[in-house]
C-alpha cells in the first residue's frame, strides 16, 4: 500500500468538513498524477540514455573510421616555383602537379617559346616555367622546396 493510499484512508477517518475533505483529496489525486508523470519521465530518461550510449558509439567509429581514411588518403603536398605538387594514393605515389589556387591537375603549354603551367580547370590560373613539369620533379625528390 502506498503512502497516498494510506493519507486516503486516513482522510475518511478524520472528522473534518466536506470542502476540505474534497481539497485533500484533489491534492492527493494531483499528487498520484505527478507521481506517475515522474515514473514516465524515468521510463523516457532510461529510453533517451540507452539511445545516448548508442549514438555515442557510432560517433565514436565514424570518427575512427574518419580517421583511417585521412591517414589512408593523405597526400605530401610541396610548392615549387609556384606549382603545387602532390604525392599520394590518388597520384599512385608519384609526383605530380597541381593548380594551388583550385587544386585541380596542373598541365604545360607553350606561348611565344614560354613555356607555362595551366590549370586543367576553368579557375585561369598559369605560371611562367622555365623548364618542363617533369625536370622539376627531382627537386622535389630530395626535398628542396625552393
Amino acid at each position: 500500500m502506498s503512502l497516498l493510499d494510506v493519507a486516503r484512508d486516513a482522510l475518511k477517518d478524520i472528522p473534518i468538513s466536506e470542502i476540505i475533505r474534497e481539497r485533500l483529496s484533489l491534492a492527493l489525486d494531483q499528487c498520484a498524477d505527478a507521481q506517475r508523470q515522474v515514473e514516465g519521465f524515468k521510463a523516457d530518461n532510461a529510453r533517451l540514455q540507452a539511445k545516448l550510449e548508442i549514438v555515442t558509439s557510432e560517433r565514436d567509429e565514424a570518427r575512427e573510421e574518419l580517421q583511417r581514411l585521412k591517414d589512408e588518403h593523405s597526400e605530401e603536398v610541396r610548392i615549387l616555383r609556384m606549382v603545387e605538387f602532390r604525392r599520394g594514393k590518388r597520384t599512385g605515389g608519384k609526383w605530380q602537379a597541381f593548380c594551388p589556387k583550385c587544386h585541380l591537375p596542373a598541365g604545360e603549354g607553350t606561348s611565344n617559346s614560354q613555356r607555362f603551367a595551366v590549370c586543367s580547370g576553368t579557375c585561369g590560373w598559369n605560371v611562367d616555367i622555365t623548364s618542363s613539369l617533369e625536370s622539376l620533379i627531382p627537386a622535389l625528390e630530395q626535398g628542396c622546396a625552393s
